[in-house]
């Protein structure tokens, strides 16, 4: 027998069973997670920090002048745990480093002493 949506949720052979097999889905999807199965996700998953979006930036900046490439201050961000998106890393990477060229071009930050810089704390 069909319901008024053509459906056999509640009509039909079976009908019993497969209300309860939906029931049983919901009460599965409404428990808690076993305990081994917390101790396994909290292995995989990076502890987040709630920090301000400042404080980030903050952390970028200071990486991206450490650093040259995208991917070092993103696995950096990402091993201190920041929950940072690629493209907030990569708007604020930018940014530090044309303020970084334009220190250069106007004499202010000398370059030698910006490598010896990135040398000293790359490590």
């Amino acid at each position: 027998m069909l319901d008024q949506n053509n459906g056999y949720e509640f009509a039909g052979e079976g009908a019993k069973r497969r209300r309860q097999r939906l029931e049983a889905k919901a009460r599965q999807n409404k428990s808690e997670p076993s305990e081994q199965q917390r101790k396994a996700t909290s292995k995989r998953a990076p502890k987040f920090r709630d920090v301000s979006g400042s404080e980030a930036r903050k952390r970028i900046r200071l990486l991206a002048l450490r650093s040259f490439t995208f991917q070092d201050v993103s696995d950096a961000i990402k091993r201190e745990g920041y929950r940072v998106s690629g493209i907030a890393i990569s708007g604020v990477r930018s940014d530090m480093r044309a303020a970084i060229k334009l220190l250069i071009d106007e004499g202010l930050l000398d370059e030698q002493r910006l490598k010896q810089y990135r040398r000293k704390h790359s490590r």
